[in-house]
């Protein structure tokens, strides 16, 4: 598991050539242990620090998350200032992947964007979005798909026309999770979580998330084969 140090970078910026340093090599992905290392990614200031005191990490960018007889360790990496290149080694030692969403308009998207290539280029890591919103926020932020003109989409009117004020082009209003999954066109196997800072959803998204390495684990163990020997002289 990463140490002090890497907790120091996760803090006040990554450094891809110092983690790469101090872990070297490609490496695989550490085996299910009774703890679990969970990296949470933050793409809008402050947003981290809340959900990990949602979730009972107070006052620390890590710490132990409890789910029935699993604890993890969270670690909490913010990437809306730092090159999401430097994750990669964090990545290879996890056990999955938490991504933390604010805001969905294009510079927002981008950077969120440019993380999960990363992200998914590791197949066999489970891995979640989690979109954050504040207590009673009735409304989210996206981009005009046309122009770039910030806009603020009210939750009841997804799925209705809507006109961009700036280039008055005319488009559906979508919901955030839909926006969010067309964005980085993800799959079934990446779900898009819905949380209020400070309630009981932002725990299950955790626990949801830890119940995935379970089944992951298990479906690995379930599904070993024997490997198969030729016939020596097509015999």
């Amino acid at each position: 598991m990463p140490g002090g140090f890497l907790s120091k970078i996760g803090r006040v910026g990554l450094s891809k050539s110092s983690i790469w340093g101090m872990h070297g090599g490609m490496g695989t992905h550490a085996k299910t242990t009774t703890e679990p290392y969970i990296p949470v990614l933050s793409f809008s200031e402050g947003i981290g620090e809340k959900f990990l005191e949602s979730i009972g990490i107070g006052g620390a960018d890590e710490g132990a998350f409890s789910h029935d007889v699993l604890q993890s360790r969270v670690e909490l990496f913010r990437l809306y200032d730092n090159n999401p290149e430097g994750i990669q080694p964090v990545l290879r030692r996890a056990h999955a992947i938490l991504m933390l969403v604010r805001f969905l308009d294009r510079a927002s998207m981008d950077q969120v964007r440019e993380a999960y290539r990363i992200v998914h280029a590791e197949p066999f890591l489970p891995k979640s979005m989690l979109i954050l919103r504040e207590p009673g926020e009735t409304e989210f932020k996206i981009s005009c798909a046309y122009c770039g003109q910030k806009l603020w989409v009210r939750d009841h009117d997804a799925g209705k026309r809507g006109n961009c004020p700036q280039c008055r082009k005319t488009f559906f209003l979508p919901t955030q999770k839909s926006y969010l999954a067309s964005y980085l066109m993800l799959t079934e196997s990446v779900p898009v979580y819905e949380a209020v800072m400070g309630e009981a959803s932002c725990r299950k998204a955790m626990d949801s998330l830890l119940g995935r390495i379970l089944d992951h684990e298990q479906a690995l163990k379930s599904n070993t084969t024997r490997v198969t020997i030729p016939p020596e002289n097509g015999v």
